[in-house]
């Protein structure tokens, strides 16, 4: 009959290489939920910008409790160098997470600001194109004396495609010019809708969601910043031979 496990290594190591594991599972999740967000970069779409910031703090757990789980790990086992360098070497990068989800605070405001500036200045661009266009239009329709002079112009206008059929091109001037007229009024007045509808729906950024966002990265800050080593520490005493929760303390003080 085989052992198992448990019966077969010292509890301490066992633990600790247990824990290292799923150490090293949390932060594989972390880096995959991240990164099939972020592939393939789009540095400048604030679109982008704002799913990858929500991206990083909806799993951002997953690297804080995975990167405390090497000094616990450590802790259980604190003669194992492998292990002790590779907490050290993950300590390092503690700092620059720390100070990376602080940066996402204000780079999640400019990246809402800059979608809903591009999304104003796209749909504001879109009245002034068609406005132009069917100003243009009435003016074209108002001037032309003749058929053909009306052709051309439509033509300049909506390309070689555009004019008119051959039934109106049949019809007297002054009928033509009525039925037009009223065909560009009713063509404005559906584009311009259709404008304000996607004004209605351009996206924005919640304030709860925004408020959530910037306290999360705080908070996580905070904590890559307390396993960095750059805050102060509670002393905890120890009660009684309990080497390992001291062995723990003593290595996330170094």
């Amino acid at each position: 009959m085989t052992a198992s496990p448990d019966s077969t290594l010292p509890a301490s190591p066992y633990l600790s290489r247990l824990l290292a594991t799923l150490s090293l599972v949390l932060l594989v999740v972390f880096v995959a939920a991240v990164g099939t967000v972020a592939v393939p970069p789009r540095l400048l779409d604030p679109t982008w910008q704002l799913a990858l910031i929500a991206a990083i703090i909806t799993n951002a757990s997953l690297a804080l409790i995975g990167t405390l789980l090497l000094p616990l790990a450590l802790g259980f086992h604190p003669i194992n160098e492998r292990l002790r360098a590779r907490w050290h070497a993950f300590r390092r990068w503690a700092l620059p997470a720390a100070l990376g989800f602080l940066l996402l605070i204000p780079l999640q405001g400019y990246a809402a600001w800059k979608l809903q500036r591009t999304v104003t200045a796209a749909l504001d661009q879109q009245t002034t194109r068609t406005s132009k266009q069917f100003f243009e239009l009435r003016q074209a329709i108002n001037s032309a004396t003749t058929h053909e002079e009306l052709q051309t112009r439509l033509r300049q206008l909506f390309g070689r495609n555009a004019g008119l059929s051959p039934a109106e091109r049949k019809m007297p001037m002054a009928e033509l010019r009525t039925m037009l007229q009223a065909r560009a009024e009713q063509a404005s007045n559906r584009l311009m809708q259709q404008i304000e509808a996607q004004a209605a729906t351009k996206p924005k950024l919640p304030l709860k969601e925004t408020i959530r966002i910037a306290i999360s990265a705080l908070a996580y800050g905070i904590g890559f910043a307390f396993l960095a080593g750059i805050l102060p520490r509670t002393q905890v005493p120890v009660v009684g031979n309990r080497g390992v929760d001291q062995d723990y303390f003593e290595t996330l003080a170094e």
